[in-house]
């Protein structure tokens, strides 16, 4: 399972490859953020913010493990909602509810979260015509396979 791919490093922490792993460092840092956001706006504009956060994991999860042909709307959907999480980052920012250092860091983990996926995408529409152009259905390629260590 995917289990067996994590493994322990040196901090305590999990250590992942690809964009599993830049979300789970976006979402601990979002955690540690969000017990400091005043109480109102950690039950609205916070909500929302843990759910596009969960959102995203499961869809980057299930476009893993999707075939080729249904790939393509997962990871476009996530990409939707790493747009939407920051603008609700900057939102609450605005709200004076997240300090700028902690939305700095959290802006710079998703902006590279949204480099991965962009990269994705792109990977799977090529892969598509690849496969359409020569006309077999070949075995689909682990998402960023470069980046895998």
């Amino acid at each position: 399972m995917i289990m067996n791919k994590i493994k322990k490093n040196g901090t305590g922490m999990q250590s992942m490859s690809g964009i599993s792993a830049h979300l789970l460092e976006a979402y601990v840092l979002w955690q540690n953020s969000v017990k400091h956001i005043p109480k109102m706006l950690r039950h609205s504009i916070g909500v929302k913010i843990d759910t596009l956060f969960a959102r995203m994991v499961e869809l980057t999860y299930i476009a893993t493990f999707a075939s080729l042909d249904k790939r393509l709307p997962f990871v476009s959907e996530a990409n939707t909602k790493n747009d939407l999480l920051k603008f609700m980052l900057y939102t609450l920012l605005e709200l004076k509810g997240i300090k700028q250092e902690a939305f700095n860091e959290l802006s710079q983990k998703m902006e590279e979260v949204g480099k991965r996926l962009y990269g994705w995408k792109n990977q799977i529409i090529e892969q598509i015509k690849k496969e359409s152009s020569n006309g077999s259905t070949g075995k689909p390629v682990e998402p960023l396979a470069k980046d895998r260590k």
